[in-house]
């Protein structure tokens, strides 16, 4: 039986509103390693883990979250999900589970699952769909000891290995160019190395060394613009990097770095419609869920959201461009919830500078959300500053300014209570630099 759940108390508003910057929603508790695509009418769905629960399945319908079970589990180790959307908008999705699992939704909403050859324990996987809507997946096998990918043809699945030893296969992405030659972005270990693999015309694979490091590299994200060429994110030690093909060489530059330790879970690259790179990235230092973008002056950072202090269980954010180039994330916000939360923003607030984001002032979502009333804000000062908060109903009138004062450096926790059920927007400023948050008031 089709488990269905209706979520409409956390009603999303997919327009732009009166106010700049992230609108955030909290949208499954917990929810863990989200995989984001957009359908036809640029609607967020959402394929994540829930533990205790198993692979469950979210998408926006225009009025209100719908969200299913599409893979019924206990298991805990149930990570790495990634999901695709045929030219009909159904969900195809792949995680490991031991073996590697695909699942996907028929016209009568039913899940099918199918469980490929067990050829060892699969640790990540990443998944594309042709032209033929037919699923292509890379993953690694025996943490590290392969490289596979899979692909179907009619019923069948064919799995190739292609790369052993070296100690391989970690975290993979995958992408179709336009003739569905698959290209595949990952990492290998001893020595640790940023790889990349494609096919060509002749079926044959080549594969590159882009980048040697002296610690591990983590996250690859893959993108391919119009012509084909690839372009990565990733962890790399204390940066987050970008590379692209040049059409001779690799060019590798910077996106973000911190002074110690190295940066969290998670990058996710997406390319615009003039194919320039837009990345979504977690530092620890910060504790931050971060979006750069690169036009010609150079890289541009903004603050999405605060995380919680938990370095290796947060974030993994999974970024979208719509049609119009605007961002879409899904991620997760580690101990103690696992809160799955989904980002986006409408173009207007994007482009300020990372110093001053990220260090004169951060807040955090409002919480509880929804609310039977009362709410919390939290936020932090690099310096004295002023700060207001001013309280909007969904069509833009001023509801209230519950904080309006003069603030010392630090952290500062501040309660309201918004009494009339609805959707507001709190916008909270300090300075030149506004923040966004939405919350639902229910009876």
């Amino acid at each position: 039986m089709r488990n269905l759940v209706l979520v409409s108390l956390m009603l999303f508003i997919l327009q732009s509103t009166a106010f700049s910057g992230w609108l955030i929603e909290t949208l499954d508790l917990p929810g863990i390693n989200p995989s984001l695509a957009l359908n036809s009418a640029g609607y967020p769905c959402i394929a994540y883990h829930r533990e205790g629960t198993g692979v469950k399945y979210a998408e926006w319908n225009g009025s209100q979250w719908l969200i299913d079970c599409a893979f019924s589990s206990t298991y805990t180790n149930v990570a790495w999900v990634s999901l695709a959307l045929d030219t009909a908008d159904a969900p195809h999705i792949s995680f490991p589970r031991g073996p590697l699992y695909y699942v996907t939704r028929d016209d009568s909403l039913e899940w099918q699952i199918e469980q490929l050859e067990d050829l060892g324990t699969v640790s990540q996987s990443s998944m594309a769909l042709d032209g033929e809507d037919s699923p292509h997946i890379a993953h690694g096998i025996d943490f590290g000891s392969s490289l596979a990918y899979a692909y179907r043809i009619d019923s069948t699945w064919v799995i190739d290995i292609l790369e052993t030893g070296n100690n391989t296969g970690w975290y993979t992405s995958i992408k179709l160019d336009a003739d569905d030659n698959p290209h595949i972005s990952y990492a290998r270990r001893d020595p640790h190395l940023l790889m990349y693999a494609s096919m060509d015309e002749t079926d044959d694979w080549s594969f590159q060394v882009i980048d040697s490091l002296s610690e591990q590299c983590m996250n690859t994200s893959l993108a391919l613009s119009g012509e084909g060429i690839p372009h990565i994110s990733y962890n790399a030690e204390n940066e987050v990097r970008y590379t692209y093909w040049t059409g001779s060489g690799w060019h590798i530059e910077t996106v973000d770095a911190c002074d110690s330790g190295s940066f969290g879970w998670g990058t996710s690259i997406g390319l615009d419609s003039a194919d320039q790179p837009h990345i979504a990235y977690c530092s620890v230092d910060g504790n931050d869920l971060m979006y750069a973008s690169r036009s010609g002056a150079g890289w541009q950072h903004e603050l999405v959201d605060i995380l919680p202090s938990y370095i290796l269980s947060r974030g993994d954010p999974d970024l979208v461009l719509d049609a119009y180039d605007r961002p879409h994330i899904a991620y997760f916000c580690g101990y103690p919830d696992h809160d799955l939360r989904y980002a986006w923003n409408d173009g207007t607030g994007i482009g300020e500078g990372h110093e001053e984001v990220c260090y004169s002032f951060t807040c955090g979502p409002l919480y509880p959300n929804p609310t039977r009333g009362l709410t919390s804000l939290q936020f932090s000062l690099a310096g004295d500053s002023h700060v207001d908060v001013t309280l909007y109903d969904v069509s833009g009138r001023m509801a209230a300014s519950p904080v309006s004062g003069q603030y010392t450096a630090g952290a500062h926790t501040e309660s309201f209570s918004v009494f009339s059920p609805g959707i507001y927007f709190a916008r909270i400023s300090s300075g030149n630099q506004i923040e966004t948050r939405r919350f639902v008031v229910i009876d």
